[in-house]
């Protein structure tokens, strides 16, 4: 079923951005609502009612849970959505796509992420490059909300193309009184759980602070070309050396792997040496895909 509808897409190549709400199915939003019980405890609970105990902000040993992957299968199956990929391949004319980012947000008022941040575009930390106004490199993003949105909960604050034809996006920040017209010309993303933005690396937005006691929960993703090396906010093979990445990883399936840079089957990589090198890490993956006759 498709979600993201042509007249997203259309709204997206005007403005630079598209709001989809809602994006989950019920299912898919209360799946991955339990998960998001599991890892971070008290946050869905907070968010959902303000008058509670507030959650406790994540120990660095429990950093992890912020990271794919996830424990549990919806957080990680939404990560790789078929929606998601669908149209990212289909801003750059082709399916040779990979995920470059996938890590939750969760912030209250007061917490160090709540904060009234400046307008800005978020190409600097996801690529070494910049981000030209051609679609065979553009990238991606998702903002996936998981607790409803409203006014007083931090919306996300994003402003048209249609406001800053400026050929250059340099600098890639401005505060009100560099650009007011930015901050004058914002959209405020208020959207029951389940809603998702979507946005260029071209596109101004801020994050704005909570005017009330209450908490949010969101899931960023990002796609890019696969063929560009200077794209991509993260490495997967930092994540590579901890469990849960390599049980992720053998329980997977080949598209799977490849989404995160995975060489494919039929790839020049796979040799003798390095099917055996690659099974004996991963012990628990399937190599028959990878084998010559495969």
């Amino acid at each position: 079923m498709t979600r993201i509808t042509q007249e997203h897409a259309a709204h997206y190549r005007e403005h630079g951005f598209a709001i989809v709400a809602p994006f989950l199915t019920a299912d898919e939003l209360a799946e991955a609502r339990d998960e998001l019980r599991e890892a971070l405890p008290g946050w869905v609970e907070y968010c959902d009612d303000p008058t509670g105990p507030k959650p406790g902000q994540p120990s660095p040993s429990r950093a992890p849970s912020f990271q794919f992957p996830f424990v549990g299968s919806r957080l990680n199956a939404i990560t790789l959505h078929p929606e998601l990929q669908r149209f990212a391949a289909q801003n750059i004319g082709h399916d040779d796509i990979y995920c470059e980012q996938s890590h939750l947000s969760a912030k209250f008022k007061g917490a160090p992420a709540d904060q009234d941040q400046v307008m800005h575009c978020d190409y600097g930390n996801h690529t070494l490059a910049y981000p030209p106004n051609l679609p065979e490199y553009w990238q991606t993003a998702y903002l996936l909300y998981y607790t409803d949105v409203t006014a007083e909960h931090a919306p996300t604050a994003v402003c048209s193309w249609q406001h800053y034809p400026d050929r250059i996006r340099w600098p890639a920040h401005f505060n009100r009184e560099e650009r007011p017209d930015l901050y004058e010309n914002e959209t405020k993303v208020v959207v029951p759980a389940g809603s998702l933005l979507i946005y260029s690396m071209r596109t101004f937005h801020r994050g704005t602070p909570f005017i009330a006691d209450a908490g949010r929960l969101g899931h960023f993703i990002t796609y890019a070309p696969a063929a560009h090396k200077w794209l991509g906010i993260v490495g997967w093979s930092a994540q590579a050396i901890k469990p849960a990445f390599r049980e992720w990883v053998e329980q997977a399936s080949t598209e799977e792997r490849e989404l995160l840079g995975f060489p494919p089957p039929g790839h020049s990589y796979w040799t003798a040496e390095t099917i055996d090198g690659v099974g004996a890490r991963y012990p628990g993956m399937d190599m028959t895909p990878y084998l010559p006759d495969g």
